[in-house]
């Protein structure tokens, strides 16, 4: 997950931009998969608002991000365990019954996305499930220092092929609710760990 140094550098702007950012309707199709008081890793935590979010409905998460300014942010306000590492860097074994990569996993590099899905399809326990998300497109690219890598229905199932471990479950699109962001559209997955 590139860009670090652009969230440490631009972290109050981002935190603005994203902490009342309303994705509700993205919570509830993860929630229906999840059972009360399970394990959630909050992949990309950013702001802490989805951390937050899932600690108070009374889950137990625990959330990771590259970024020292954002797990700093994450620890005040969700006030959860937080890891500062890279996703191509972890190495959670059945640790959770859910991951939520809410616009991070976009941050990878293309040809690190099947192993960093990998990743979390061992960081989930025995049919754990994973929301994922990325920038609807199909560029891989550099911008404001930070790489975007940017999915289709095709390019997400081309993605998946690599990764036996995870079964897709359902694959949607929505518009960015950011505000002045309505014209982007975002590619969405819930996807299932395998055994």
């Amino acid at each position: 997950m590139s860009g670090t140094n652009y969230y440490d550098e631009h972290a109050q702007a981002f935190i603005e931009s994203t902490l009342n950012a309303d994705v509700s309707g993205l919570y509830a199709r993860f929630e229906e998969k999840l059972t009360p008081g399970c394990s959630i890793l909050d992949l990309g935590c950013g702001s802490g608002r989805d951390s937050l979010y899932f600690s108070r409905r009374g889950y137990t998460v625990g959330a990771l991000d590259p970024s020292p300014a954002m797990c700093a942010q994450t620890k005040a306000l969700a006030g959860v365990p937080v890891y500062e590492m890279q996703a191509e860097e972890m190495d959670f074994d059945r640790q959770f019954d859910a991951v939520w990569a809410c616009a991070s996993l976009l941050h990878v590099p293309w040809e690190l996305q099947a192993e960093v899905l990998r990743r979390i399809a061992r960081a989930l326990k025995e049919g754990g499930i994973c929301y994922c998300s990325w920038k609807y497109g199909e560029s891989d690219r550099e911008k404001d220092g930070r790489h975007f890598t940017d999915l289709t229905e095709d390019s997400f199932r081309q993605l998946m092929q690599n990764v036996p471990e995870l079964r897709e479950e359902a694959v949607w699109t929505t518009q960015d609710v950011r505000k002045g962001r309505g014209g982007e559209k975002w590619l969405n997955a819930l996807v299932r760990r395998v055994d």
